[in-house]
């Protein structure tokens, strides 16, 4: 099998930079329906057209940023939102459209107790999946929607599953987004070894995905991040929002 035909069979892989020490990279094989020329977006017109994709910061300040997807939700957002303020820590909140809207008021909690407010898709859609029109109207309304409720356009993106290609990546820099993934993640299946790992290789910049909404929150996610946010504030972290740790890495 060629190169091109591989890169097809296993999906589109965004590359970016990871500032700091790296382990590598490493690219789980996603189901896809390309074709074997990967798809390819070509806005119009001279001016600047640009986003960046960042996984890690690397700033000098012990400053982390605890990213929560998938939500708001009536069972578990609350809950997240109590252990951010036991400890005095900021998160960032990637939203779905359409959660957000059935839980306006946890979203102007939210804003109001301090935390970012991103955009995470109106229905938890695969950028890679649709076409240029879709990706942009579901980014679109999602941010109409949370400028809305917060008084505050969001300034950053997440893709669901970490997927975007070129199409996905022009309608964030349509919208003038960054593109957010993450260096660590607290999985609902196995909560302690994901604290265990960040407890034992996280670092200043790193950037944690956990989520209140969808299949993986669960009371044993909620504890190991009320340990993990404690356990790194008593270390002398801080957590801060995503804009605020790229706002203060050189």
């Amino acid at each position: 099998m060629d190169r091109r035909r591989l890169l097809a069979g296993v999906g589109l892989i965004t590359i970016g930079s990871a500032a700091g020490a790296g382990a590598g990279i490493t690219a789980q094989q996603a189901a896809a329906v390309e074709g074997p020329v990967a798809r390819t977006a070509t806005p119009a017109g001279a001016g600047a057209y640009a986003t960046s994709v960042t996984f890690r910061a690397a700033p000098s300040a012990r400053i982390v940023a605890l990213t929560i997807d998938d939500g708001p939700t009536r069972e578990w957002t609350p809950q997240v939102l109590a252990i951010l303020r036991r400890h005095g820590a900021k998160a960032t909140f990637f939203r779905v459209g359409e959660r957000a809207l059935a839980a306006a008021d946890l979203v102007v909690q939210t804003a109001e107790a301090g935390h970012e407010q991103g955009n995470h898709t109106w229905a938890h859609d695969d950028l890679t999946q649709h076409d240029e029109v879709f990706d942009l109207g579901s980014l679109e309304r999602t941010h109409e929607l949370l400028a809305k409720l917060t008084g505050r356009p969001p300034a950053l993106c997440r893709p669901p599953y970490g997927r975007i290609d070129s199409v996905g990546l022009a309608a964030c820099a349509d919208l003038r987004y960054g593109v957010t993934l993450w260096s660590h993640h607290v999985t609902g299946s196995n909560p302690k070894g994901g604290v265990d790992t960040i407890l034992r290789w996280g670092s200043p910049g790193s950037i944690v995905l956990a989520h209140d909404g969808g299949p993986e929150p669960n009371p044993q996610l909620m504890r190991q991040l009320d340990r993990l946010v404690g356990s790194m504030t008593d270390t002398g972290y801080r957590f801060v929002t995503v804009s605020e740790l790229l706002a203060t890495t050189a």
